[in-house]
């Protein structure tokens, strides 16, 4: 029967998926089989394999004589596990104690520890497997550091995508450790893993379980605390009891194991009416591997069937189990490993007045180890605590350091924290060119890679003149999954209630299939909080209006491949009469594709939109005249209400000048004149021309003697 089963699997019975009604006391269903499917439907090969590995194993456990009525107990086998809670403060970020209570639960039923053993009924009594597998807690991480196995991440992805095996980002190496994974909530069911054999990749290796299903105490409840056990049994390659589905109660199955009655699975504890699939057969309705609210207990080809799993080194887990690793990750022998200081904080910068919470996640190795907190600028100024609370009343970036200290040395590790002031914004208008070749002091850079992909000056190409701009070298450099962004300064538009921005962009994919991204971020609460500007174009809209697809690096060669982004209606809405406003320009690299292709930016404006576009053109309406220039240089503005004009000169270094003078008033027209160049080496010149009201212009002049 068993072999007529897996012949029809590997010839392409489909994984049986449905919406499955179950009893409020009944375990909550598992998404193994959901997400296998996805994987094979993906990886048909891989199906294939998993069914004959399954074959390997069960004639491996017959040829070994591993299972026999009297249940023979192998040497225990210890088992590293990693706790990864991924959390935003909430109640998914589960205690300590509920974590090692989960350990104490795994361990008493893999180990037939459990009283309620008791309670197994007469065709199974004497079928009650002790596994002998021992969960410990890793006490050294993969780089050598102390640990206690418990890794708290404070991420967004608490709430958890299935289909996306790339966010498994904080595994440890499966072969060293068992990862389970601590969320909110998972999009298909509370719990799930794959099975050895599957040929999923290594990294996602892992179980993946809502923060209410761990343990028995603390956010979990009585009624399922027996989840991580039957995820535990799916890791180490039990199926469920009636076979490769996600479906109880639909048809008779197999799980590969010869002492496990062919079942139709249960979702209640139908135990004096489990005779469905063979009247002569009872079923194992309190088995680990089934629904039902009542189980409790493997049976000895289960046993076998796992550490069979261990023996024949699938997903390397004769490693996991080996001495070596045993004591790489302190499950046994004396620990010494490197003391690493560690923390966080929620936010990088807060306003004056505020207060911020900092987070140790240091592990001494060490009961009697101790942590010192230094805090700058913050009241208080030190602490001994795991979890400070830090208030900063004064502007500034200050130093936060934790030095850890215990019985195999002391480490220290310090970080900034950015207090703003939250009342100092910039007034309207303000406009950045770029065209000076010089990076305003007031925007601020950042990046994810140290070696050089982030925004930079670009000269001589601009969205309307060959002055300058922003751009971001996706095409040169190994830019695959990098990010790179730039902050302006905070604003205020108290008094201003047609706030507007609009700015300048040009872009090139490589190919039809590349995915970077762009967005527009904002914080109104200096920074504690960042969100995206709604209804802003994505980088296929932005490319198809610019450099389009470009297989070499782009750089635009006119006005028709810039395009102008202008955000009035959602930005007045959002912004108006708002005191402590402040912007980030983001870019994401593809996450699959090495060197995409070149993003720019330029002349973002920043004003209100109360003054006329008659009034805006006044500012920006130039005319240089030579230029480059062997005489004389003229410098004219065209329809100016002759207001009073600030003007400046200044060469390459930034150094200002005194050579220009006004020469006349008139015509609607002013003009301003450098005298006599021929005093002025030849070279670069920029003229810095700001009327009350408007940003500055910068336009470039070239001097030839």
């Amino acid at each position: 029967m068993m072999s007529k089963y897996l012949n029809l699997c590997i010839i392409g019975v489909c994984v049986v998926i449905s919406n499955i009604s179950i009893n409020a006391q009944s375990t909550p269903p598992c998404g193994h089989d959901i997400v296998t499917k996805q994987w094979w439907d993906k990886n048909p090969k891989s199906k294939e394999d998993y069914y004959r590995t399954v074959q390997k194993i069960q004639a491996s456990i017959k040829s070994t004589s591993k299972v026999h009525n009297s249940g023979i107990r192998n040497q225990r086998m210890s088992i590293p596990v990693v706790f990864h809670v991924l959390h935003l403060n909430g109640p998914e970020n589960i205690s300590d104690e509920q974590i090692h209570d989960q350990i104490r639960i795994l361990n008493r039923d893999y180990q037939k520890q459990n009283e309620d053993t008791s309670r197994v009924v007469d065709a199974f009594k004497n079928n009650i497997a002790n596994v002998d597998f021992e969960f410990h807690l890793a006490r050294i991480d993969p780089y050598g550091n102390c640990t206690d196995g418990i890794v708290r991440h404070y991420t967004p992805k608490t709430v958890w995508n299935s289909s996306r095996l790339e966010d498994f980002t904080y595994t440890w190496p499966a072969e060293k450790y068992l990862n389970i994974y601590v969320v909110k909530k998972i999009d298909i069911a509370p719990a799930y893993t794959f099975l050895p054999g599957v040929g999923i990749p290594a990294y996602a290796d892992a179980v993946v379980c809502e923060s209410w299903l761990v343990g028995s105490i603390g956010t979990a409840t009585s009624q399922n605390t027996r989840v991580l056990t039957h995820e535990v049994g799916h890791w180490f390659g039990l199926p469920h009891i009636w076979g490769v589905s996600n479906a109880p109660g639909v048809e008779c199955g197999d799980d590969f194991v010869e002492d496990t009655p062919i079942t139709k699975g249960f979702t209640t504890c139908s135990i004096n009416n489990a005779k469905i699939c063979n009247p002569n057969i009872h079923e194992n309705v309190q088995n680990y591997m089934d629904y039902s609210p009542c189980k409790l207990m493997f049976t000895n080809g289960q046993a076998a069937y796992m550490r069979e799993t261990i023996s024949l080194g699938l997903n390397k887990r004769d490693h996991l189990v080996s001495d070596s690793n045993l004591i790489a990750t302190g499950v046994i022998g004396e620990v010494s490993c490197a003391i690493k200081a560690d923390f966080f904080s929620i936010y990088n910068s807060i306003c004056k007045g505020d207060s911020i919470k900092f987070y140790s996640q240091s592990k001494t190795g060490d009961k009697n180890g101790y942590i010192t907190w230094f805090f700058e600028g913050g009241i208080p100024a030190v602490s001994s605590d795991s979890i400070v609370d830090v208030t900063y009343v004064e502007a500034g970036e200050y130093k936060v350091t934790l030095t850890i200290s215990g019985q195999n040395g002391t480490d220290s590790l310090t970080k900034f924290i950015k207090v703003y002031d939250g009342y100092g914004g910039q007034k309207t208008p303000h406009f950045y060119n770029f065209d000076d070749g010089i990076i305003p002091s007031e925007i601020q850079f950042f990046k994810n890679d140290p070696n050089g992909f982030g925004w930079q000056i670009l000269e001589n190409i601009g969205a309307n003149d060959t002055g300058g701009c922003l751009y971001l070298d996706n095409a040169s450099t190994n830019s695959k999954g990098r990010n790179a962004y730039f902050e302006t300064p905070f604003f205020d538009f108290s008094d201003n209630s047609k706030p507007s921005m609009s700015f300048y962009y040009a872009y090139a994919k490589n190919s039809e299939a590349q995915v970077d991204s762009f967005r527009l971020e904002y914080t109104l609460d200096c920074g504690k909080t960042w969100r995206v500007f709604p209804g802003m174009p994505g980088t296929n809209t932005m490319a198809n209006l610019t450099g389009g697809v470009n297989s070499s690096a782009f750089f635009p060669n006119g006005p028709d491949q810039w395009r102008k982004l202008t955000l009035s209606n959602t930005f007045q809405a959002l912004f108006k009469n708002k005191s402590n406003v402040k912007f980030r320009f983001y870019f994401g690299a593809d996450s699959s594709i090495d060197g995409t292709n070149n993003f720019f930016i330029d002349e973002i404006n920043i004003k209100n939109e109360s003054i006329t576009a008659i009034q805006d053109q006044t500012i920006q309406n130039i005319i240089i005249h030579p230029n480059p220039s062997t005489s004389s240089v003229t410098i004219e503005i065209q329809g100016t209400d002759r207001d009073s004009y600030e003007i400046g000169l200044s060469n390459s270094t930034g150094q200002n000048l005194d050579e220009i003078r006004v020469i006349s008033v008139a015509d609607d027209k002013m003009r301003f004149t450098i005298n006599d160049p021929h005093q002025l080496s030849a070279g670069l010149y920029f003229v810095k021309i700001k009327k009350s009201g408007f940003p500055e212009i910068v336009r470039k002049i070239v001097i030839v003697n």
